[in-house]
């Protein structure tokens, strides 16, 4: 009895391996049909992009300039390292696990592959960058507004205290 228990158990024990194996290879080729990796590297170009736009108001030397590239250039080097694909990787594959089923996965496998999931893939990025223009121009008009209503938090917290005393 006891052997045939162990065999169940190591039966049960391989078709988990199996599976997990098997959903890794599905989360592997996904991934590679997503082309996460440069996908990452999109990100950082535009979030360089986004800060470029930002700093465009502010008026610099060319001495000030030239120091803030180099810290620039140091701050992507820092990102590209510590937040890597390969870094990511390992902890994105458990974010799908946890709210993708197997199924789920093997159908986005199948979709990507198909001529409006590769469409979807090359347009996406595009659409991302232009969806974050939208938002920088939306968040620098509300900049002044949000400004304004500190200054006028702080100025009251000050009558507040000034109160008090």
């Amino acid at each position: 009895m006891k052997k045939i228990s162990m065999l169940i158990a190591l039966l049960f024990a391989f078709n988990v391996c199996g599976q997990d194996s098997k959903e890794q290879d599905n989360l592997d080729k996904l991934f590679e049909l997503m082309n996460m990796d440069s996908m990452i590297n999109t990100m950082y170009d535009q979030m360089g992009a986004m800060f470029s736009d930002f700093e465009q108001d502010v008026e610099m030397s060319s001495e000030e300039a030239a120091l803030r590239d180099k810290h620039r250039k140091q701050q992507t080097n820092i990102m590209k390292t510590e937040m890597s694909w390969d870094a990511m990787k390992v902890d994105l594959k458990q974010v799908y696990r946890q709210n993708f089923t197997e199924n789920e996965i093997a159908d986005m496998l199948v979709f990507y592959k198909s001529p409006t999931g590769q469409s979807v893939l090359r347009t996406m990025p595009v659409v991302m960058q232009e969806s974050m223009q939208i938002s920088q121009v939306m968040a620098q008009k509300m900049i002044p507004k949000l400004q304004e209503l500190f200054k006028r938090q702080m100025q009251e917290i000050k009558e507040l205290r000034e109160s008090s005393k």
